[in-house]
């Protein structure tokens, strides 16, 4: 996988959350192949970034925890307006 398909990956997830906040990818440089995701978002407009951790392991492994993260994070933020409509 590419760097640009990662970062496609990266900017999509930010999307779906609405434009929510950044995620960070970092590599390790040491000859392992491993990394972690995490997601910076600031809880209330003028409070200092947060930040949470998405996953960490091979990039794949990553990758796979974005997936999950966004899915769970995304119905969160669905259920009010399902409830409202209701």
């Amino acid at each position: 996988m590419t760097i640009e398909e990662v970062q496609a990956r990266l900017r999509a997830a930010q999307a779906h959350l609405g434009r929510e906040g950044r995620f960070a990818l970092t590599l390790s440089l040491d000859g392992r192949e491993e990394c972690y995701i995490t997601h910076w978002f600031r809880p209330e407009p003028h409070a200092f970034e947060d930040c949470r951790a998405v996953g960490s392991g091979t990039l794949s492994e990553c990758l796979d925890a974005l997936d999950r993260y966004v899915a769970v994070n995304r119905l969160r933020d669905e259920a009010p307006m399902l409830m409202a409509a209701e």
